[in-house]
Order: structure tokens, then C-alpha cells, then sequence
């Protein structure tokens, strides 16, 4: 089975190296697909961007495995129901959180720390009020190494089921999860979403979603002065040209 392997180890470096490139051009940086509009690492982000990229690689590497040992139906790989379910749960958390923080970066902009300096530590770290990247949220620490010991056992698995395998054309399936870890893992996000709706009192220490946006208003006030300046410049250059 050294054709699978090789094909999934070569479309999980393609697609790492893919959102590294994306996030560099995009957002500065290789990891800019793990940070948020607060400019903060997030947690749901991480979770569903580990997720797509080890069922994504997974996929790509059975049908060119199967491709490459010249099965004659390559595409022909079911992905299980669990597994499904689980995607599903890390989309709908990832929309979920999404929501719960436009809602307070709307309401409540002075309350939430946005990241100056963004750091993978704040995975871990409160986001709102006092406490704000000075605690560690409980919710987000249970719901990281969940997520963690479920695709770290999922590529094992994975690996394991492989290498088992006779030949590619065996390998008509992605591997199973167990009901059981899938609703662990939902009950996992579900503490953590619960975890983000109640708002931190107090106010952060460094900088805030209001701050950042006074910010981007004057950078953005600064520019069109700038070229308005330009325009009249080059306007009033034009007008001292003698006429001949």
C-alpha cells in the first residue's frame, strides 16, 4: 500500500503548503488561515482547517493510490456517516463562533482584545473583558485536546487500515469513527460555544476591537488626505504649465 501512503503524505504537504502561501499573500503570514478578524489564533479555525486538511489529504490520497495501482473505479470511495458527522459538528461550531463574536464585536467592542501581535497561545487564553490574555479558558483547553486526541487517533487509524489493506482496490471507504467519539466531540463544542456566549465584565489591558477600529478610520482618513493632497498637487502643476 506504499501508493496510498505516499499519495496522502504528498496531498496533506500540497494542501499545507497551499494555505500557507494563501495565508501569506492574504494575511502576512503562513498562518494566517488559523487567525480571525480579531487578528487572534482561534480555536474553531484551527480545529476545522486540521480536520480538512487530514480528510481532504486522506481522500486525495486513495483515489491517486487507486488511481496509481490502476483499480478502474478510483473515485469510487465512500466517506462513512460518522465521519461526516463529525465534519459537520467542526463547520457548525466554526459558523456558530463565528457569529457569537460579530455579535459582541458589534455590541460590545470595547470589551473584546484584539491581537496586535497574534500568538498560538491564544487558543488557549480568554478573549473579553479583565481577564482577557490573562487566563486560560477552560472550554477552549477540554475542546483543543479533544480535537487533538481524535485526529491524532484518526490518522492512526487511518494509517493502520491502510497498511492492512491487500491491494488499492480494497480500499473502498474512508475509515469509521466510532458514534461515541463523534458525540464526545460534539458535546465538546457544544461546552465550548456555550463557553463564548456570556460576556466578561471589565475591559482588556491591551488592545480592543474598538481601538483597532479607531485605528483602521484614521489609517483609512490618512490615505484619502494623502491622495486628495496628491490631487490637488498635481492639478495645481498642471495649471503653471505656460501655454505656449
Amino acid at each position: 500500500m506504499r501508493e496510498v501512503l505516499t499519495a496522502w503524505a504528498v496531498s496533506a504537504a500540497v494542501l499545507v503548503l497551499a494555505a500557507g502561501i494563501i495565508g501569506h499573500e492574504i494575511g502576512g503570514s503562513p498562518f494566517a488561515v488559523l487567525i480571525d478578524r480579531r487578528g487572534r489564533y482561534s480555536l474553531s479555525q484551527l480545529q476545522i482547517v486540521l480536520w480538512t486538511l487530514v480528510v481532504v489529504s486522506l481522500l486525495s490520497g486513495l483515489m491517486w493510490g487507486r488511481l496509481l495501482a490502476g483499480s478502474p473505479e478510483p473515485l469510487d470511495i465512500r466517506i462513512p456517516d460518522e465521519l461526516l458527522a463529525l465534519l459537520g459538528v467542526n463547520v457548525v461550531s466554526t459558523v456558530s463562533a463565528a457569529a457569537i463574536k460579530a455579535g459582541k464585536d458589534r455590541h460590545h467592542p470595547a470589551k473584546v482584545a484584539a491581537g496586535s501581535a497574534p500568538r498560538f497561545a491564544q487558543v488557549f487564553m480568554h478573549e473579553e473583558g479583565a481577564g482577557a490574555d490573562n487566563g486560560i479558558d477552560a472550554a477552549k483547553f477540554q475542546s483543543f485536546w479533544v480535537s487533538v486526541l481524535l485526529v491524532v487517533g484518526y490518522v492512526g487509524l487511518a494509517a493502520a487500515t491502510i497498511g492492512r489493506a491487500g491491494s488499492a482496490d480494497q480500499l473502498t471507504a474512508l475509515p469509521a469513527l466510532s458514534g461515541t467519539l463523534v458525540t464526545l466531540l460534539g458535546l465538546s463544542h457544544a461546552g465550548y460555544l456555550a463557553g463564548k456566549l456570556p460576556l466578561a465584565a471589565g475591559e482588556p489591558d491591551g488592545p480592543t476591537v474598538a481601538s483597532s477600529e479607531a485605528e483602521a478610520r484614521q489609517a483609512r482618513q490618512g490615505r484619502a488626505e494623502r491622495a486628495a493632497g496628491q490631487g490637488r498637487s498635481t492639478r495645481a502643476k498642471g495649471s503653471a504649465q505656460p501655454v505656449g
